[in-house]
């Protein structure tokens, strides 16, 4: 593992630590926990963070394959070079619904809408 790698384990187990005391924090002032909790309150509220988390790295992978697809791409029925623009998107992941960004494209000849394959490098 490089110091790249090592830096950002160690930066995630930071961040990640930081999340669950802020979590706890925020449980006791909301009075979603107080005194003793029965345990499955506390793995609910754990599970709940950890989904609000696997959201925002789906949100963020999402913007970066649109960041880095090429803006032109080939329709899938006349093979016409087509531009493609970015869209948000709601989708319903096993962790909930998630706004993402896509790319779409519209054939003026086939008259058709469609969406390239993600890491496509254009036509």
């Amino acid at each position: 593992m490089d110091d790249r790698q090592a830096s950002l384990k160690e930066k995630l187990s930071r961040l990640l630590m930081e999340a669950a005391e802020v979590e706890v924090a925020l449980s006791r002032a909301e009075g979603a926990i107080v005194g003793v909790p029965h345990y499955s309150v506390i793995e609910s509220r754990a599970h709940e963070l950890g989904k609000e988390l696997s959201r925002k790295v789906q949100q963020r992978h999402m913007g970066e394959v649109t960041a880095t697809t090429a803006r032109r791409a080939r329709c899938p029925c006349c093979s016409a070079v087509c531009e493609v623009h970015e869209q948000k998107r709601s989708l319903t992941s096993i962790d909930g619904r998630v706004q993402v960004q896509e790319l779409k494209g519209h054939c003026p000849f086939c008259r058709r809408d469609f969406f390239p394959p993600a890491g496509s490098d254009g036509a």
